[in-house]
């Protein structure tokens, strides 16, 4: 797989923007306003797709991770959330200030001296409520998910397939008890959640790998399953419990979409899908946000329609809002930190003891053998 995959990439974005209109129907629902309840139900899910497709995009980058290389990983991993995650905190405190100093409004969810706390990403260990940006949970998570990925990465790359099947089929099971039982946003629960999605994610690349590489027509069948799975699991009543299964099906999509050639695959190379997908990490973490400052300022019921289509018109407005302020963090905070991670992470990879001492032999035996010159080791 390539470093970026286009579909997986673009697949991100649909997730984020499910998770989104979750919290859209739960905000739009508390004032009156039930615009597409069936659709959204299952939002949440969206973030288990994410622990997946996490789990399944460091399988196939990091797959030859050495301990060496570990402050590089975790230095681009590290550049990957804190830049955006303290952005939006610090848009918050200053969201805080002024409605504390104006209007004297005091909120629970956001005390001052759980601040430094919520900015180290600590929160669901510690406290066990939502407070300050509450999806954040989820990228508290991940960092485990991070930090333990060295571990199991080395653990299993080299496994057997008749290991890795178990495994996998273990997880999903995990998986099923989660959905039903245990979906968790702090404590233990919370990470068993992503350690479960995550270990999936990783354990399914890994075993993708000692398979031989399916045809076209075999993918799209099984992205045809996969999306039609989570579409029709999505669109049944919640009374009917079919929403557990939608990371199964998730993660059969993001297995054939990885291999890039199926016909789910080709529509996610439109340019807007890949667009929503690199915006999805800053809308993830923006959008609870513009949704409460916009419902604050200009609130639905000063629309001039129908009840039902102020509802519609002020969350599409809102909607349109923040793709263009995601958008916008992306190209300014996002990606600059992000490059910067990189160039960090490569110096450090350059200037590692070991490489350095391993570096003469290697350049010395190719130079010799013709393939390469010393310049290009």
């Amino acid at each position: 797989m390539r470093q970026e995959s286009v579909p997986l990439t673009s697949i991100r974005g649909f997730a984020a923007l499910w998770v989104a209109l979750l919290h859209f129907q739960l905000g739009m629902a508390d004032v009156g306003y039930s615009l597409w309840p069936g659709l959204s139900h299952y939002g949440y899910a969206g973030v288990d797709i994410f622990f997946i497709l996490s789990g399944f995009i460091l399988g196939a980058v990091y797959r030859g991770l050495a301990w060496r290389n570990l402050g590089a990983f975790l230095t681009r991993r590290a550049f990957r959330v804190y830049p955006m995650h303290l952005a939006v905190l610090g848009g918050m405190v200053l969201l805080w200030l002024d409605a504390y100093l104006r209007f004297g409004v005091h909120n629970e969810a956001q005390q001052l001296r759980w601040l430094p706390v919520f900015a180290l990403l600590l929160q669901p260990f510690v406290y066990h409520r939502l407070m300050w940006n509450a999806v954040a949970w989820s990228i508290s998570v991940e960092l485990v998910c991070y930090l333990l990925f060295p571990i199991a990465i080395m653990a299993l790359r080299h496994a057997r397939l008749w290991l890795l099947v178990p495994v996998i089929l273990g997880l999903g099971a995990i998986e099923h008890h989660l959905q039903i039982y245990d979906l968790y946003v702090w404590g233990d629960g919370a990470v068993a959640r992503g350690l479960v999605g995550f270990g999936l994610g990783m354990a399914l690349r890994l075993a993708s790998e000692r398979l031989p590489v399916p045809s076209a027509r075999l993918t799209s069948l099984g992205e045809l399953v996969g999306l039609g799975g989570i579409v029709f699991c999505a669109s049944q009543s919640p009374s009917l419990d079919f929403g557990h299964y939608i990371p199964h099906f998730a993660a059969l999509l993001i297995l054939c979409l990885s291999y890039d050639s199926g016909i789910v695959a080709r529509g996610l190379h439109a340019r807007w899908c890949l667009w929503l997908g690199r915006i999805s990490f800053s809308l993830y973490l923006m959008h609870e946000n513009v949704i409460g400052v916009a419902w604050m300022r200009f609130p639905a019921s000063r629309l001039p329609f129908s009840h039902y289509m102020n509802g519609l018109v002020w969350t599409l407005g809102v909607l349109a809002v923040c793709l263009v302020l995601s958008t916008v963090t992306w190209l300014v905070i996002e990606e600059p930190f992000r490059r910067i991670g990189g160039r960090l992470a490569r110096w450090m990879e350059r200037n590692d003891p070991e490489r350095a001492r391993r570096a003469p032999r290697r350049s010395t035996a190719l130079s010799s053998a013709g393939s390469e010159s010393p310049a290009a080791v």
